[in-house]
């Protein structure tokens, strides 16, 4: 439809709905306008927003982690006095975790297994032993499992003289 066809056809109507079919007419385009411009820049700016805050959070929980193992490197890794398989025994209850198999070995060494460990504990389990109790992960290994979260996990430790 070329203009000289809608003007023909705004014609048949009186100047009053004239105004009121421009007036909608307007009304559409900027509500088209607003659908397809700005709702889609407001939506990736809000985006954007959650992302900036979750990666905020994140530093914030890095730099508190970076302070803490600065202060233990500081203080200094304190070795435990007991045995290393009661240590890795009462480190493991407390995470919620079990050995499955523990072999001893020379020089304050010890192979450990635990099957069916939840991931999030075991994380949390490795990082006490290592910063906290001062033994070394000194070879690790984690397979998954068929359930979701769960992993098994064969490693050797080795306790700081």
């Amino acid at each position: 439809m070329n203009l000289n066809q809608l003007l023909n056809l705004l014609n048949k109507y009186n100047r009053r709905e004239q105004t009121l079919i421009l007036g909608c007419g307007l009304a559409v385009v900027l509500y088209l306008l607003w659908l397809m411009v700005f709702v889609p820049i407001q939506n990736k700016r809000d985006q954007l927003l959650a992302a900036n805050i979750a990666s905020t959070q994140t530093l914030g929980r890095v730099q508190i982690a970076a302070a803490q193992i600065q202060q233990l490197r500081t203080a200094g890794a304190s070795a435990s006095t007991e045995n290393i398989s009661g240590l890795i025994d009462t480190t493991l209850r407390a995470n919620g975790l079990a050995m499955s198999g523990f072999q001893p070995g020379a020089n304050g060494e010890a192979r450990v297994r635990l099957d069916r460990a939840a991931y999030g504990p075991l994380m949390q389990w490795l990082y006490e032993i290592e910063f906290k109790q001062g033994i070394t992960v000194s070879d690790l290994s984690i397979v998954t499992t068929n359930e979701p979260g769960q992993v098994t996990v064969t490693l050797r430790l080795q306790k700081a003289n």
